[in-house]
């Protein structure tokens, strides 16, 4: 949030002040994001959809997604 006033040489100044509402709301929306994309990949995992194609579509390594599917292989009984 960017608030002006006028400085001491009559010119007008900016400050930028953190915006705390927004700030927070950016951060529960990136976080709420990241866990829906898990949720999917794992639906994805668990109908046996090719690792590689998910890395593709999700736009995650394959690394990351052989990552998420060995947490939940190791969740199921």
């Amino acid at each position: 949030m960017e608030v002006k006033f006028p400085g001491v040489d009559g010119k007008e100044v900016f400050l930028d002040l953190p915006n705390s509402y927004f700030d927070r709301g950016y951060k529960k929306g990136k976080e709420e994001g990241e866990e829906r994309l898990r949720r999917f990949i794992v639906n994805l995992l668990k109908n046996q959809v090719d690792v590689k194609l998910i890395a593709q579509a999700s736009g995650l390594s394959e690394d990351e997604i052989m990552k998420i599917k060995r947490q939940v292989e190791g969740q199921e009984p």
